[in-house]
């Protein structure tokens, strides 16, 4: 009974699935006071997530960006960001899920972001939905990145917004 008991503990790791992430994004949102927004994308999200079965609440693992793939409007706004974030220091920002769950028709998943060298708890409204026994996420949340050591630069009397609205869009 206690071989048993042992093998089916051990399977257990075997049921989870690793998904293939076919398509993802990060954009993310803010804004100079008084002027105008600045909404950078990033295409090139990557994931290494499992989900047990068709389960949404076993969701866990990990998505990364590399941060100087973000891209706007202006190229030239663009390289400032990249020097306020030290992009060529912190190369990655990283999000790590430590649980799903679910409320009425909308999921919040949880976990720790790592972003400019500090971790940090984060949790994200997301809409999941199943096609062929593969979830498409859609997630939206918010930093304030002087919570992670990052001041925001001036100009003048104009200053770039400290809240980062964040979207992530993930396809497996």
């Amino acid at each position: 009974m206690k071989k048993l008991l042992l093998t089916l503990l051990l399977a257990l790791p075997l049921f989870a699935v690793n998904l293939q992430l076919k398509s993802g994004s990060v954009a993310a949102h803010t804004e100079m006071v008084m002027d105008s927004t600045i909404d950078p994308l990033n295409n090139s999200l990557h994931a290494d997530i499992t989900m047990d079965g068709d389960d949404i609440t076993t969701l866990k693992g990990k998505f990364w960006v590399e941060m100087n793939l973000f891209v706007s409007d202006k190229s030239d706004r663009d390289k400032s960001m990249y020097k306020e974030v030290e992009a060529d220091k912190f190369k990655l920002a990283t999000y790590t899920i430590s649980s799903v769950t679910k409320a009425d028709d909308s999921y919040t998943i949880n976990g720790v972001l790592n972003f400019h060298g500090k971790e940090k708890p984060l949790s994200a409204k997301a809409k999941i939905t199943m096609t062929n026994g593969t979830p498409t996420i859609e997630a939206a949340s918010m930093i304030l990145v002087s919570d992670f050591g990052i001041k925001m630069p001036c100009m003048v009397f104009m200053c770039v917004r400290d809240r980062v609205d964040l979207l992530v869009k993930a396809a497996f």
